[in-house]
């Protein structure tokens, strides 16, 4: 009985279009209260031009969405909306406004508009439903709003730390190659012309300095793969640059990789360590453990990334200290699974291959 005397049956369509008129014509009435409020709190959305014109113009638009709901239109996300979310999302993270300064304006807004569409309730009692109305379209477009804009600047925030790490390795790169690298260059240099000048030198010399050149030019030639892989860009598909590295390496070996899921299910930076780790293990298993054939396959859920590198070769055992991926080898790979969360696993025995095993966790769920 109250439901038909506060929405009489028959009125509602026009109800709420005469509803969505009144909030039109308030629309101005509440953008000024709006900056009023601002102005008057000293916020600093207030004070910096920009982000006031931002805030004015998404505070526009939400009123547009409101009066659209009540006319009985979708409002749904349109490429307008989430173009400028994301252009929010990314002057955020050049502000210096603050999230709380950001919800705070956002919580302002709200309550300036509840209160003026109000007092057209309090005149007419039968508009209450409209007025729900109103306020559940209210919040859906803050909403809409504020998590288009939270994902761009989370994404933005993402894309300068990853570049970060890139300039970061390429600068590692130039100071080994030119530090490092020029000192053993120089030192296999010395040696060449030490063996010039003596003519051989003192004998025995000739032999002697043999492993020391091996060893120089062994050191060298890690350390141009270490520069090389500091230089590579960023991995942005994880299937595609393992075929490019299976591509870039003399195999005499039967490899198959298979990678199946949804590389968006993945984040960027386990992507990146996920790569660096099969790689290493594929490497390991081609030039130590001469095997006729190499596995590799990769399953990508919503929930894990699951990888495993089987070979059938010569294999060792794993409690020897002298086994392939003792050392730095395997703790390079367990430190990276580490650094995502994941875990990494190694089974291999004399005569029977080797079997490396990568799982990591995904965001939001747990590594039972």
């Amino acid at each position: 009985m109250t439901g038909e005397l506060l929405h009489p049956p028959g009125k509602a369509g026009e109800q709420d279009e005469r509803f969505a008129d009144l909030i039109g014509a308030e629309r101005a009435a509440i953008l000024t209260a709006y900056a009023d409020r601002l102005q008057a709190a000293g916020s600093p959305v207030a004070a910096s031009q920009h982000a006031r014109e931002q805030a004015m113009r998404s505070c526009a638009d939400i009123i547009t969405d409101i009066a659209a709901s009540l006319r009985g239109s979708d409002v749904g996300d349109d490429d307008h909306d989430k173009m400028l979310a994301r252009m929010i999302g990314e002057t955020r993270a050049d502000s210096p406004l603050s999230p709380a300064d950001l919800l705070w304006a956002t919580a302002a807004f709200s309550e300036v508009t509840v209160s003026s569409l109000a007092r057209h309730v309090s005149a007419e009692p039968h508009l209450l439903p409209c007025f729900v109305t109103a306020i559940v379209a209210l919040n859906e477009s803050v909403s809409r709003r504020i998590r288009e804009a939270t994902l761009a600047y989370a994404g933005f925030l993402l894309e300068r730390v990853d570049q970060a790490h890139v300039d970061e390795r390429h600068r590692i790169a130039r100071d080994l190659h030119d530090r490092l690298g020029e000192g053993l260059s120089v030192a296999l240099r010395q040696i060449e012309l030490y063996e010039l000048a003596s003519g051989g030198g003192p004998a025995g010399f000739g032999a002697d300095a043999e492993p020391a050149k091996a060893a120089l030019a062994e050191a060298m030639r890690r350390l141009r793969l270490v520069t090389s892989g500091l230089r590579q860009e960023t991995v942005r598909s994880l299937e595609t640059s393992l075929v490019q590295y299976l591509d870039s390496v003399t195999i005499t070996a039967d490899v198959r990789l298979r990678v199946s899921g949804d590389e968006s299910w993945v984040p960027p930076a386990v992507i990146e360590e996920a790569f660096l780790i099969i790689r290493e293990a594929i490497r390991n298993a081609l030039t130590h453990g001469k095997p006729q054939m190499v596995l590799i396959g990769v399953t990508l859920a919503p929930h894990e990334l699951h990888a495993w590198i089987d070979d059938n070769g010569q294999g060792f055992t794993l409690t020897n200290d002298a086994n392939p991926l003792s050392g730095t080898g395997l703790a390079s790979m367990r430190e990276r699974s580490a650094t995502v969360g994941g875990r990494l696993t190694l089974d291999s025995a004399p005569g029977h291959g080797t079997h490396i095993e990568l799982l990591i966790p995904l965001p939001g769920h747990r590594d039972e």
